[in-house]
């Protein structure tokens, strides 16, 4: 059985035993609105951490953090290389909380939403919380689509706006939070992922082939503001061209490691949508294209799955 944590008791000060974790790359405007809603939860987190990636930010933005630091409402931590996993890893190195609740830095969160996810950790078997958020353009899902289910690998990816309280296999990076014993024992983040694609949930299925509990809860909510630019997602090399040679490394050491062969019909279906789809076929030299990419990540996956996870160590 885990060590029971205090769920919602509140200290003296009316903080919570939570740690806010928010990892930052060249979004200073928007990260400033992220963080104003972070501090004005109440109950507020006993400590908020950001990680900030950015090699410079505009003065306005860095006066207003460092502002923040001084008072004591975020400690500030500067990673100079940009790699979304480490500095996640070096926030969990440097949180002081049961409960770390990880961030991204282009949400706005809803009133009591800290204190919705301290809610669930009462329970002392439950290991970690998935959030609820919304996108634009998004609408609650009040039933579970089929599609979620996948047929081959059995995992379940439960929509971060579905409206009911259930078990789930994933974890938000962007609205997640966990109990720190628990990430610190699995190695935190694996550092091979060199984008913010499937890293989280890569944390996900570690958590549940270890025999943790996760419960994706509707109540701990935010809005998701998917900002297109700053953050780390690979992408295409052109319009023509659906997943580059960095998608489709994160495809295949995410599979491989997790699902094995059983992985292999995930990526069979993802090399028929994005390499024999019809604009591909009808114009030779995309095709060409759209297989070198492919051979390339491909060799990349191979290459870091026979190297092994690259987990963090993290002191007792």
């Amino acid at each position: 059985m885990m060590s029971a944590a205090t769920g919602t008791e509140a200290n003296a000060a009316g903080t919570l035993d939570l740690s806010v974790i928010v990892v930052t790359y060249n979004r200073g405007a928007t990260l400033l609105r992220t963080l104003e809603s972070v501090l004005a939860q109440s109950p507020a987190a006993r400590e908020v951490i950001v990680v900030d990636q950015t090699q410079q930010q505009p003065p306005a933005v860095k006066a207003r953090l460092d502002e923040w630091a001084k008072l004591g409402a975020i400690r500030y931590v500067f990673q100079a290389e940009p790699n979304a996993q480490r500095a996640r890893n070096h926030a969990i190195a440097e949180a002081r909380c049961g409960v770390l609740l990880f961030l991204d830095d282009d949400v706005l969160l809803e009133a009591g939403m800290i204190a919705a996810h301290m809610a669930n950790y009462a329970d002392p078997n439950l290991a970690a919380v998935c959030g609820y958020y919304t996108e634009p353009g998004e609408v609650p899902l009040d039933e579970l689509p089929e599609v979620c289910r996948h047929r081959w690998t059995g995992w379940i990816h439960t929509p971060h706006c579905y409206t009911k309280r259930v078990e789930c296999h994933l974890f938000p990076s962007c609205n997640g939070s966990i109990r720190r014993d628990v990430i610190r024992r699995l190695g935190g983040f694996d550092e091979n992922f060199t984008h913010t694609l499937l890293d989280d949930t890569d944390l996900a299925c570690r958590l549940k082939a270890a025999g943790h509990r996760a419960v994706h809860d509707p109540l701990a909510r935010l809005v998701h503001l998917k900002e297109p630019s700053g953050g780390k997602r690979p992408g295409g090399l052109n319009r023509h061209v659906l997943a580059d040679a960095n998608r489709w490394f994160t495809w295949g050491y995410f599979y491989w490691m997790n699902f094995g062969w059983r992985g292999v019909p995930e990526l069979a279906r993802n090399f028929r949508r994005c390499v024999l789809r019809k604009a591909n076929l009808m114009r030779p030299w995309q095709f060409v294209v759209a297989v070198i990419e492919t051979v390339r990540g491909g060799a990349r996956a191979l290459r870091a799955v026979l190297r092994g996870r690259r987990l963090a160590r993290f002191a007792e």
